[in-house]
């Protein structure tokens, strides 16, 4: 068979257009396999809970410019030194320390307000969580022993000091019958021991004045901002919950939004 000769000259241009070059580097609409080999990683949201993502530099998730403004020290050159999990702010004898609780998050929320409370609320430390509705230490209010074949009577002794979990007594205003303090993730934060707590900061917040440090557990994250410069103790708690706000910003996606509601 012969083939016009106008069709073999422009085969191998036919068959340069066919195959065309391999990029690493896609249009939108081109998905065949020579994309970026990252993009399923950087999905936007999947660090929030992460816990298999390293934190950040800690130096990085607060400005200098910030804590210059912060603390009116225009003009006045700050010395940064990074720490592990930390970074610190130095001038004159003036210091601003951020310590992050590990090199990454907790397990969990409940891993990290079981290590919350045991460093900064040691007395709710034997409290579980909201989820498990746990706070009434009395024992459930319940009909005698069965006997035989016989079936317990239901609970009516109203007036007994035990708690009364019959039915009669549900006090739950949904029709899932789920009290408020089920939907709790984290107990509510208490001054006790040498700890102050303070509202509007994350999921719990206390103000340690003997060490000048602010305490913060957020979702699975725990962040401790240490002031020690001039001043007393009320501006240097509300400068570090300044500085705590800008951080946990960082650290949880839309963080503000939530607050704000």
């Amino acid at each position: 068979m012969r083939y016009p000769s106008i069709f073999i000259a422009t085969l191998p241009a036919l068959l340069f257009a066919c195959g065309g070059s391999s990029t690493t580097t896609d249009a939108a609409n081109d998905a065949a396999g020579t994309g970026s080999p990252f993009l399923a990683r950087e999905v936007v949201g999947v660090h929030m809970l992460s816990t298999d993502i390293n934190y950040d530099e800690p130096c990085n998730y607060l400005a200098e410019e910030f804590v210059t403004e912060t603390f009116g020290l225009e003009g006045v050159t700050l010395e940064k030194f990074d720490k592990p999990n930390g970074c610190e702010f130095v001038w004159g004898t003036n210091k601003v320390s951020l310590m992050l609780g590990d090199k990454r998050p907790f397990p969990s929320i409940y891993h990290a307000e079981y290590v919350f409370d045991r460093l900064y609320q040691p007395k709710a430390v034997a409290l579980t969580t909201g989820q498990t509705g746990a706070g009434d230490t009395r024992a459930p209010l319940s009909g005698p022993d069965s006997e035989g074949t016989g079936a317990e009577l239901p609970a009516t002794n109203l007036n007994s000091a035990k708690r009364d979990t019959s039915a009669a007594n549900d006090t739950a205003s949904t029709v899932s019958g789920r009290p408020a303090r089920a939907a709790q993730f984290t107990e509510p934060v208490r001054s006790m021991a040498g700890f102050k707590a303070v509202p509007d900061v994350g999921d719990k917040a206390v103000w340690e004045p003997a060490k000048q440090t602010l305490h913060v557990l957020l979702n699975n994250h725990i962040l401790n901002i240490q002031v020690k410069t001039t001043g007393s103790d009320m501006q240097k708690q509300q400068r570090a919950a300044t500085l705590a706000q800008v951080i946990l910003g960082h650290l949880v996606d839309n963080y503000h939004d939530t607050r704000a509601h």
